[in-house]
């Protein structure tokens, strides 16, 4: 591979790692905000089971706002539609989240274990966006079934920052911890993921 080709590689992974901190911050500071609030209002002002409805949609279409926004206009350059990849995204990860959290009470949401939660985050919220994600790659003829495995354990750790270390006055600085390292993690892969498939062109 070329000098010049390693330091495009480079470029596209620094410009992936940045937007999902950055994205990963704001729209995870909307996630948290809107989830709480407008749950909660819905709860009272309806049922609770609704109510935890709405907070699950929320918080799951946020988060992978934030962490597919920046990502799907990179990925343009390999002929995949930003659309789709924000689209499917949101819409995959905001029906796992309330799916999920519809099976908990609005009032035991913060009494699941920490070390559960992170995994089940992690899990609702990184498979179902790393299958459609997976799906938008494979039509491009780039063979990246291990994404899905990628993008899960990058939001368990990225979640882990998140509920271990969080603390009044530290949410953006954890807010964008969680997304460095989301943007880290999904950010190198894809990067490796494109070399294997130039690796195999030439």
């Amino acid at each position: 591979m070329s000098d010049r080709q390693t330091l495009l590689d480079w470029s596209f992974a620094l410009q992936w790692v940045i937007s999902c901190a950055v994205g990963t911050a704001v729209f995870g500071a909307a996630a948290y905000g809107s989830m709480w609030w407008l749950g909660e209002a819905v709860a009272e002002a309806s049922r609770e089971w609704l109510g935890t409805l709405v907070a699950g949609v929320l918080f799951g279409a946020f988060l992978a706002l934030g962490g597919a926004l920046g990502p799907g206009f990179l990925l343009r350059s390999q002929g995949i539609s930003a659309g789709r990849w924000i689209g499917f995204s949101v819409l995959a990860a905001a029906v796992a989240m309330s799916s999920g959290v519809s099976l908990i009470s609005f009032n035991q949401i913060e009494m699941v274990p920490a070390a559960a939660s992170v995994v089940f985050v992690g899990l609702a919220l990184g498979l179902p966006m790393g299958l459609v994600q997976w799906l938008l790659l494979k039509q491009q003829g780039i063979q990246a079934v291990i994404w899905p495995l990628i993008t899960t354990i990058s939001y368990i750790l990225a979640f882990g920052i998140v509920v271990f270390f969080s603390g009044e006055g530290r949410e953006w600085i954890v807010l964008g911890g969680m997304g460095l390292v989301l943007g880290a993690i999904t950010g190198l892969g894809m990067m490796w993921l494109l070399r294997q498939e130039t690796a195999v062109v030439v």
